[in-house]
């Protein structure tokens, strides 16, 4: 199953951590969404999501990932605690239009900042993924809580 990353999950080791089997596919871009840092952690800080956004776009990885796999991530992920869901998601891509998933936000709040690890992690995959350099940038602008 393909399986659009857009945060810490871009990241070769962070992925790797999380028991998941994973093969890049490609870099892609998914069209009228922005990344924001508006779902809770339990530290208090924001975590990445899509937010619906027309007129913006969030790059990210193209991962080919077994079933069995996104299970792990999943959990990893706590889908059943209600924290993200899967959402299937179209990513524009050098291959062309890929039909993917990908984790939303279940709940969210505003006026949240990402932890500096964890905007690290992201900041990280986008550099060895190549994303562009103008994105790279608007990932080093936020402020961290």
């Amino acid at each position: 199953m393909l399986y659009f990353a857009y945060a810490d999950n871009m990241d070769i080791e962070n992925l790797g951590s999380r028991n998941v089997i994973f093969e890049k596919v490609a870099t892609g871009k998914v069209r009228h969404y922005r990344l924001a840092f508006h779902k809770p952690a339990e530290d208090g800080s924001g975590m990445a999501d899509l937010q619906d956004d027309r007129g913006n776009v969030v790059e990210g990885v193209v991962w080919d990932v077994p079933e069995a796999s996104l299970d792990n991530l999943d959990v990893y992920e706590e889908v059943d605690k209600g924290h993200y869901r899967r959402q299937p998601i179209v990513v524009q891509t050098s291959k062309g239009e890929l039909d993917c998933i990908t984790y939303r936000a279940a709940k969210y709040r505003n006026g949240l900042k990402p932890r500096r690890d964890y905007l690290e992690k992201i900041i990280r995959g986008a550099e060895a993924h190549r994303l562009s350099g103008e994105y790279i940038t608007f990932l080093r602008s936020h402020d961290t809580a």
